[in-house]
């Protein structure tokens, strides 16, 4: 008799699991009225193709691409420096006010590169905007990938600049893209 009792729940257990992943399997399948030739044929153009690249946006991956270029010529520029500075200091014909300038000035810039890069991720934490800064000892340009929508936006990322880099407001210009 116990043995019949387990028989039978067992069998109501498998029978209920059953049911559940049919009724899985038909609420999730792909519902699609493509024909099979249709199918044949994406995926044949899949294959071919499967690493271009696809722009759903243009003018907003024409920006990004205008702000990773900067961004890459920025870097670029840097990297120069920072080489030709290290090759002073590592050089050894250099005179020792030489070198003890071009440390001063190699701090300068891994600073100036640091808050640089500091300023471009907070403005898009508190906008959602990409910027781009750039600082010098007098000024700092701020462009923005686009317009702002409020002047509350504009102020937020003055107030930012002048809080890091100890610049007054007046020295702080930002630039609205088209």
């Amino acid at each position: 008799m116990i043995l019949k009792r387990r028989q039978l729940v067992t069998s109501a257990l498998v029978l209920a699991l059953g049911a559940a992943v049919f009724v899985n399997w038909y609420y999730t399948k792909p519902h699609t009225d493509v024909s099979p030739a249709q199918e044949e044929a994406a995926a044949t153009e899949a294959a071919e193709n499967l690493g271009d690249a696809r722009y759903v946006f243009s003018d907003a991956t024409e920006k990004n691409d205008a702000f990773a270029a900067a961004r890459l010529k920025r870097e670029k520029a840097y990297s120069e420096a920072k080489e030709t500075l290290q090759q002073t200091i590592s050089d050894s014909a250099a005179t020792q006010a030489s070198v003890a300038e071009a440390s001063k000035a190699l701090a300068d810039l891994t600073k100036r590169m640091t808050l640089e890069a500091d300023l471009e991720t907070l403005i898009e934490a508190k906008t959602g905007l990409q910027s781009l800064v750039i600082l010098s000892e007098t000024s700092a340009e701020v462009l923005l990938s686009e317009q702002a929508q409020e002047s509350a936006t504009m102020l937020q990322i003055s107030a930012l600049v002048v809080q890091k880099t100890g610049l007054s407001a007046e020295h702080v210009t930002i630039i609205e893209a088209a």
